[in-house]
């Protein structure tokens, strides 16, 4: 099976990148009627007020994927729990594959003394059973996918639903992400990097809700 680590990194990094890539806080559409009828070239003191004008300027939020997920303790736990699955995987396949090996060194050492029938009979019986064992290593295989596909959902909703919550009230125009596989960012004011903020309520949120389990 792929390893677990790079794999898990890999589809996680690529799921978060993607949800903080853009969001977009809704602006009322502007009345292009209006415009049209007036095609007038603006003035320097109507260009100066247009660059004063708050509302003309962009709230942007930075978060840096890579510490994000480091520090979040929800991938923590969702990596381990995958961790846990794969060694069970591997140390049954690894049980299997002794038994069937030891199974192949028996007949070996018995073959001279079996007849041909029967020589071809135990061949048969052990093709069948190789062939068990490499449908057992496909099944454990598609089955430790699906697994990891749907914990890295639950990861997904779950940052992707406070990210929501937590912009309702900091109503940042755009929210950029950054790692060091994907790179949507060109230069940035260090003010606006909101990950520690947004790592704090995670964690606050994830530890509320072990709390109400208990």
């Amino acid at each position: 099976m792929k390893n677990i680590s790079l794999a898990l990194n890999a589809v996680m990094a690529v799921a978060i990148i993607i949800l903080f890539y853009l969001q977009l806080s809704d602006k009322p559409a502007e009345n292009t009627s209006e415009t049209a009828k007036h095609e007038e070239v603006p003035t320097v003191s109507d260009v100066e007020e247009m660059i004063t004008n708050d509302s003309a300027v962009s709230k942007i939020g930075y978060i840096n994927v890579d510490s994000l997920q480091m520090k979040y303790k929800l991938y923590d736990e969702l990596k381990a729990q995958l961790e846990k699955k794969e060694k069970s995987y591997d140390a049954q396949l690894t049980a299997k594959s002794k038994e069937f090996q030891k199974k192949i060194e028996d007949f070996r050492k018995k073959a001279p003394n079996m007849t041909q029938f029967e020589g071809e009979l135990k061949q048969k019986e052990l093709a069948e059973e190789e062939e068990k064992l490499y449908q057992m290593r496909d099944d454990y295989a598609q089955r430790f996918e699906k697994e990891m596909i749907e914990l890295n959902t639950q990861l997904y909703k779950s940052i992707k639903d406070y990210i929501k919550q937590h912009n309702e009230l900091t109503k940042y125009d755009i929210i950029i992400g950054e790692s060091q596989t994907r790179n949507f960012v060109l230069d940035f004011n260090k003010n606006i990097d909101i990950t520690s903020d947004v790592v704090d309520g995670l964690n606050k949120k994830y530890n509320e809700n072990k709390q109400a389990k208990k």
